[in-house]
């Protein structure tokens, strides 16, 4: 009995950390809009919540060790918790980033703006807000196939990012945008890479979880086998 009833603990727990992800995702899509549209109100809307972010999340590290205390947890179960935590701290920061943008998009709702660099900062923010949901969807699945593509997603991220600062630093032509927004799009550009970042990150504590293997060996393995296979 008293192990059943840890594992419902643990299970609650994984429930309370994909519940914060869901409304971590809920804010970044909101997020996307407002930055879209460069809607002020909306994103003022949503300026706040990174301290309730935070308050569940020292709530879901407390219920983690509170949980080791109480019982002897065995390899896996460890591993669960520990991921557990990683994850958390992964969805916290990405909600803080999240709010960052927010107070971005509703102080430059009215600057001049390059509209190449506007609509690469749209697109960066669609494909980060992608990425973390993808990673999010994969932790509750424990779907690691999908883990080992976000790689991939994440390189057309880092394109984006480069292609961005460039057009920041090299303006295309006299449409560049006021200074101020240049500078706050800069910090924008950073917040969503960090974003999509995170996601990647929750996908490889996922193999973790799953396999016991970092993310890395877990690709380099991946790679092997489908070498191997082309081969045959």
């Amino acid at each position: 009995m008293p192990r059943e009833t840890f594992q419902r603990e643990l299970n609650q727990l994984v429930e309370e950390v994909v519940e914060l992800g869901r409304d971590v995702e809920s804010c970044l899509e909101t997020m996307v809009e407002a930055l879209q549209a460069q809607d002020a109100e909306t994103a003022r809307r949503q300026i706040g919540v990174d301290s309730r972010y935070k308050e569940r999340g020292s709530e879901i590290d407390e219920e983690c060790m509170v949980l080791q205390a109480r019982q002897a947890p065995v390899a896996r179960d460890l591993r669960l918790i520990y991921t557990v935590q990683a994850v958390t701290n992964h969805l916290v920061r990405s909600g803080t980033l999240c709010e960052h943008l927010c107070h971005a998009v509703a102080e430059m709702a009215e600057a001049d703006r390059d509209p190449d660099l506007a609509a690469t900062l749209s697109e960066m923010a669609r494909a980060a807000n992608g990425l973390f949901r993808e990673g999010l969807d994969i932790f509750e699945q424990r779907d690691i196939d999908r883990a080992r593509d976000l790689e991939a997603a994440d390189d057309k991220v880092d394109l984006l990012y480069s292609e961005a600062m460039n057009l920041i630093v090299n303006p295309t032509n006299d449409m560049g945008g006021s200074p101020e927004w240049r500078v706050r799009a800069a910090l924008m550009v950073h917040y969503l890479e960090r974003i999509a970042d995170h996601g990647v990150d929750v996908g490889g504590r996922t193999v973790f979880l799953v396999t016991g293997e970092r993310m890395e060996s877990a690709m380099r393995q991946y790679r092997e086998r489908r070498v191997e296979s082309d081969e045959d």
